[in-house]
């Protein structure tokens, strides 16, 4: 019997895969192909991270990490590092970087859409929703850093690995890691021709294709690779109005590159590629309402007779429903598109005792919402940040050869970003009744208005680094770091507006000027037209200390001391009333970690455990506009945060073919502190109204859960007729967490746990494959994250993924 599945697996799955391909990529591939089947291609670097697809790690194999631009073994790197391995991440469907979160500590990611994204690290560094303020955790892909959080809401296919550096990395992975890093190597060109298709059916009809090919052009002188991903389908939130499915994917990329290695000590990479998405991922549930004014004991003081439930019934005579994956009633919402074009180069010449490299990059991102923002299918408005982004950047690094007495790096950096995000609220027939509470407030003071507050963010970026370690003697090594970056921001911010009727009395433009005014931030006379602008050019200064001592060659115990800077945050919707905060200063980051990393039991075990105290000095945060509560906030500088916690990894193999990890971390995030917090909408009659604050000093800052645990399972058993039975399973636990301000009774996520498994069979030489999996198995229901309630709006949530499931084909020709 496992003969013939063997022989049906190579057969029948083959052709199917086959016939898969050949509409993407066989046509283009064809001729190299051919040309290599004769010819002794030399094989590109191996990669030790990438496996077989789904392979089961032995907890003794070398795991190689780059964080420190420089191939080395994990269990010799002193800082807090996760690594997964580019195999596992197929074979696991970990496609985007929310699925990291299951494997790695103290991790965490938003990705609703391109604008609603963050990565966090220790609870912080995400600042989603924000264009002009770029995080703390650094999203690195191919050596290129990306400035704007929408880069991270790509789906990575092809992958040698990933990397999460915890801990700030600004000496050398540079501008804005003052947090930690996200690192993503996807595959290199190779000299030997190889095609690899996967294709999968799941769930609410969703289908994937996953291909790449590659081989020689020219015998050993120049290789090619092509990628292609697309991911349709998958809806699962009806939308009442128009049956549309919301939270959906329709969503494709290709990725080519050449390797060019003209001689043995020179290797250029060029990598050109384009995703693209149009979806329904700007649905945000009303999930609660802030119907009830509260005293801070939480006793009821009084009725909100003006907030967004109370309006709705008593001005249009609609009830809205809570019910979260039920309540899609929309009448003007459309897909969201992204694109994101990049082309990169990076350029290595080894000199024999040091080696150069170059890397050259451009990333364009393009963003257009099309959000129905009053989560209804009323006519009353539409809004949404048109954000379009370009960057260039140039990094230059000289680094020495390992082995001597010092190893040593240095380098310089240049970055130039424009960005533009423009706020537009569209209004309709019912705008003017819903903002003023009022149906006697004629529609045509509003109806029409195409409103836009635009902001220009101009950055230029420029540093210079060095890096080294000193081998003391065998065993102690100590390795120091500094990095100066000069940077200047230039930001410009317009109010304008479009359309609308021509009013007939004095009264009705005044009118108009007044609820302009109040969107925009400016007097009732500026009526929501204005132009303000800021720059300034700050020098900041990052530095590492970080010693390390082999007990053996199995036990490293490590220390380190680092600071760094993340830049100031550009408010991009600021205003006349609010210049003085148009670009915030930096945050300031002081931390200090130690840890060991030991392998145990003959290489069958590995225990890595890494202590932290950072403290953040000018932390970025969400402040009220206290010139237009009703719909505005900023950012600024709010206080003090101090991250303290501990992270650990263990992986085992106690048996050949089965692997098992246990991961945790546990962190005492809290604000040091923030006195004038915004206070939540429920207490702020209490507190004397919309602009009143509270203190957060001593609590748990928002987004940082105190325990995250996570385990699971690798298991790959021959099973005869030269087959492989595969199996896999991760939960990961969250403990309960606040999502928004954590004095808020609405913002809370109880403690839950997500299970991700899959089981199948390939052959054992790791051509073939066929793997049912599904992600979140027992379709455990939570919010990723939730939105304040305002004067005009309620409490939205964001959801969290239901059940996902799939059946994959793979195969490698």
């Amino acid at each position: 019997m496992s003969d013939f599945i063997s022989s049906a697996l190579r057969g029948s799955l083959a052709r199917a895969l086959a016939t898969v391909s050949v509409s993407i990529i066989a046509l283009a591939a064809a001729p190299a192909w051919a040309t290599a089947a004769d010819a002794p291609g030399a094989d590109a670097p191996a990669d030790s991270t990438a496996a077989p697809d789904g392979e089961a790690a032995d907890a003794g194999n070398e795991i190689i990490v780059t964080a420190r631009h420089r191939e080395e073994r994990l269990q010799d790197v002193p800082l807090a590092i996760s690594s997964i391995a580019g195999g596992e991440l197929n074979a696991q469907h970990l496609d985007r970087v929310a699925d990291y979160t299951v494997k790695v500590p103290n991790f965490g990611a938003i990705q609703q859409n391109t604008r609603v994204s963050g990565l966090y690290i220790r609870g912080v560094g995400g600042n989603a929703n924000n264009d002009g303020a770029e995080g703390g955790v650094g999203l690195i892909v191919d050596n290129v850093f990306f400035t704007h959080v929408g880069f991270s809401w790509l789906d990575f296919v092809d992958l040698e690995g990933v990397e999460v550096v915890r801990g700030p990395q600004g000496t050398l992975l540079g501008k804005n890691t003052t947090i930690g890093a996200v690192i993503v190597r996807t595959a290199k060109p190779k000299f030997d021709p190889e095609l690899n298709i996967n294709a999968t059916y799941g769930g609410r009809n969703r289908f994937q294709v996953r291909a790449n090919a590659t081989g020689p052009i020219i015998a050993d002188k120049l290789a090619y690779r092509v990628t292609f991903a697309t991911d349709q389908g998958g809806g699962w939130i009806r939308n009442a109005y128009d049956g549309a499915k919301y939270l959906d994917n329709s969503r494709w990329s290709v990725r080519g590159q050449l390797l060019f290695t003209p001689a043995s000590n020179i290797s250029s990479r060029l990598i050109v590629e384009h995703y693209e998405t149009r979806e329904y991922n700007n649905f945000y549930p009303a999930s609660a309402d802030v119907n009830a004014n509260l005293n801070l004991d939480g006793t009821v003081r009084s009725v909100r007779a003006g907030s967004w439930t109370n309006k709705l019934k008593t001005l249009f005579g609609y009830t809205p429903s809570f019910d979260i994956t039920k309540n899609a009633n929309l009448n003007s919402q459309q897909r969201l598109v992204s694109r994101t074009n990049g082309i990169s180069n990076e350029l290595n010449c080894d000199f024999g005792g040091a080696t150069l490299t170059s890397v050259s990059a451009w990333r364009q991102l393009y963003f257009r919402p099309y959000n129905d923002s009053d989560l209804t299918p009323l006519p009353i408005f539409r809004a949404g940040y048109d954000v379009d982004v370009d960057q260039y950047s140039q990094e230059l690094r000289l680094a020495s050869n390992k082995g001597g007495l010092l190893d040593w790096q240095v380098g310089a950096y240049y970055l130039h970003e424009d960005l533009v995000s423009d706020y537009r609220t569209i209004f309709y027939s019912g705008a003017a009744a819903f903002l003023t509470g009022s149906n006697a407030t004629p529609a045509a003071i509003l109806d029409g208005i195409d409103y836009s507050k635009r902001g220009k963010l101009k950055i230029d970026s420029g540093a210079v680094f060095g890096q080294a370690t000193l081998h003391l003697t065998d065993a102690l090594s100590l390795t120091g770091g500094v990095r100066f970056t000069r940077e200047r921001k230039q930001v410009n911010v317009t109010g304008s507006y479009t359309g609308g009727a021509t009013l007939p009395l004095p009264a009705l433009n005044t009118a108009r000027s007044t609820i302009l005014a109040s969107l925009g931030g400016t007097t009732a006379a500026e009526g929501g037209l204005f132009t303000v602008g800021a720059a300034n050019t700050r020098n900041s200064v990052a530095w590492l200390v970080n010693p390390s001592f082999k007990v053996s060659d199995n036990i490293l115990l490590y220390g380190s001391a680092s600071y760094g800077e993340k830049s100031g945050a550009a408010n991009t919707t600021a205003s006349t009333l609010t210049q003085s905060v148009i670009i915030t200063q930096p945050e300031k980051s002081l931390d200090f970690e130690a840890g060991f990393k030991t392998t145990w039991l003959d290489r069958k075990l590995t225990l890595n455990v890494n202590f932290y105290n950072n403290t953040i000095k000018g932390y970025q945060a969400t402040q009220v506009d206290t010139q237009r509560p009703t719909l505005g906030s900023y950012l600024a500088n709010v206080g003090k945060v101090r991250l303290r916690g501990v992270e650990f990894e263990t992986t085992i193999a106690p048996v050949p073919g089965l692997t098992l990890n246990f991961n945790g971390a546990y962190n005492d995030a809290k604000y040091l502190n923030y006195a004038n917090a915004p206070a939540p909408l429920e207490f702020q009659a209490a507190l004397g109204g919309a602009t009143s604050t509270l203190s957060l000093t001593g609590y748990q800052i928002a987004n940082a859960p105190k325990w995250v645990l996570q385990g699971g399972y690798n298991v790959e058993q021959p099973i005869g007729g030269n087959l492989k039975l595969t199996s896999y399973a991760t939960v990961s636990y969250r403990s309960r967490t606040a999502l928004i301000n954590p004095r808020s009774i609405y913002g809370w996520q109880n403690a839950y746990a997500l299970v991700n498994a899959g089981i199948g069979l390939r052959t054992e030489d790791d051509r073939y494959s066929i793997l049912l999996w599904s992600k979140n198995l027992f379709d455990k229901r939570y919010a990723a994250a939730f939105g304040a309630a305002s004067a005009n709006t309620p409490i939205i949530t964001i959801l969290g993924e239901p059940r996902t499931w799939g059946v994959t084909l793979s195969g490698k020709f």
